[in-house]
């Protein structure tokens, strides 16, 4: 047989586009592929759904139409529910419970970022930093003045139940917004920290991160009407203190003035003896909105399509949102008020219908049936999803922040990562073979719809956070 010589191997590589090194192995010229960019395997629902809240809400029509007695209530139990740290004389958590749940926390066994077991040494330092002995030791309204991580002890070291469970740091509490209304209930040793509570938590903050806010203060702040802010990580920038924070969706400011194309917007800083002072940032006409948002298909798109794909964070961990987070946000701008995790928001929505009975097909037909689109809330245990409608073969859509789901092999169980927001059926990852049990829709347990607690919000009562 004869072979080309390296020349002609070289002059038709060439020729091909194809640059060859021919002494490079002694059997001739390896002509290299292309190399491909890595790709992530997606599932076949997030390839096949239209990945656009548009559509959906679109088809919802009138069936997303809310009645003004509803409107009303919802605003109303919603204003109430925000405002609750300066309107309520006590602390809306049960403080002999807090204590208990921080002591218990210091005294567990964690892994640490390193993935190496946390030294007993540096939890109990943590403990003795909580000054427990003394807490509750204060009883003041203050504000936030930076967007901010609540942290279930004063640090921001993570805490892990194993050496592989990230991102699940059991002290990343939710995130508040900026200039969120805060109740003050104790400082750390240190005085680095403050324990505060939110509407919907409570947990340690760094101090830098609060102003105290006097009753003057606050009066002027909830009289003024509100913008909601409807363009995620806008840019807040105060003039007074040269500073600038990224707000996310549903955060509210206070109006001050509106203009062709802008808005002015109250923002609360620190002034002296870290005093919460007013000053006037402006900001793009298309960053917020006046507070309430319409609850309208159009509005329902904007704000989906801009939480649609976006990063799981592990309780708003790097600023981003888990399943119940993405939720309570999306709601937030229409004056809805959702609490802080899936479990109490599933029972926030009033009736509740319950699923665990059912099977697979039957549950289908229930949330056919008995869902409203973009109102009802489907639960599993550990997740929360938004029903917003079905797909052209007639299965029920949600809308969810979810990270993984369990597969089987060969090997055994094992996570499949989605990590982000999406759409999908209520079997999704079906087709790569799914742990028993596996799909959403079997692993379903309730279903409760919002507009069902228009005629009577439930009153705040005590609890853990």
């Amino acid at each position: 047989m004869n072979h080309p010589s390296a020349l002609t191997m070289v002059r038709r590589g060439a020729a091909a586009g194809i640059i060859c090194c021919v002494l490079a192995l002694p059997g001739g010229c390896t002509f290299p592929r292309k190399k491909m960019p890595p790709r992530d395997q997606e599932i076949a629902d997030v390839l096949r759904l239209p990945q656009d809240i548009a559509p959906s809400a679109g088809a919802a029509g009138e069936r997303l139409a809310l009645d003004n007695d509803c409107q009303t209530n919802l605003l109303d139990e919603f204003r109430r529910r925000y405002f609750a740290p300066w309107t309520n004389a006590a602390p809306h958590y049960d403080p002999a419970e807090t204590k208990e749940l921080m002591k218990n926390t210091a005294r567990g066994r964690w892994y640490g970022g390193n993935r190496r077991l946390m030294a007993p040494e540096m939890m109990r330092d943590l403990l003795h930093n909580c000054a427990l002995e003394s807490f509750p030791s204060r009883n003041e309204t203050a504000i936030s003045v930076a967007p901010a991580h609540l942290r279930g002890l004063p640090t921001r070291l993570p805490l892990f139940t194993s050496k592989d469970s990230y991102p699940f740091d059991m002290l990343q509490y939710p995130n508040v917004k900026l200039n969120e209304p805060l109740r003050v209930l104790h400082a750390s040793l240190d005085g680095a920290w403050l324990f505060v509570e939110s509407a919907y938590s409570a947990g340690w903050l760094e101090a830098r991160e609060v102003a105290l806010a006097d009753r003057g203060f606050i009066d002027s702040w909830m009289e003024r009407p509100q913008v909601v802010i409807i363009r995620d990580y806008a840019t807040v920038a105060d003039p007074r203190s040269g500073i600038a924070h990224r707000a996310k969706i549903g955060t509210i400011l206070p109006l001050a003035a509106a203009g062709d194309g802008w808005w002015e917007a109250v923002v609360a800083v620190a002034g002296e003896e870290r005093r919460a002072v007013s000053s006037v940032a402006r900001l793009p006409r298309e960053a917020a909105a006046p507070f309430p948002l319409a609850f309208d298909g159009a509005n329902l798109a904007l704000i989906g399509n801009q939480l649609l794909g976006q990063p799981y964070g592990w309780g708003e961990m790097y600023g981003l949102r888990d399943c119940s987070a993405m939720l309570r946000d999306y709601f937030l701008p229409f004056g809805i008020w959702l609490p802080r995790t899936a479990t109490d928001q599933i029972a926030s929505a009033g009736k509740q219908r319950d699923l665990t009975s059912l099977g697979p097909r039957e549950k289908e037909e229930t949330i056919r049936q008995e869902g409203l689109p973009f109102l009802t809330l489907l639960y599993k245990p550990g997740h929360i999803m938004l029903y917003i409608g079905t797909d052209p073969q007639g299965r029920p859509l949600v809308f969810h922040n979810i990270w993984s789901i369990r597969l089987k092999d060969a090997a055994g169980e094992r996570p499949q990562l989605i990590g982000k927001a999406v759409i999908t059926t209520l079997e999704a990852g079906k087709e790569l073979g799914l742990a028993e049990r596996g799909t959403l829709l079997e692993q379903g347990a309730a279903l409760a719809t919002i507009t069902d607690r228009c005629t009577e919000a439930p009153a705040p009562g005590r609890r853990q956070p």
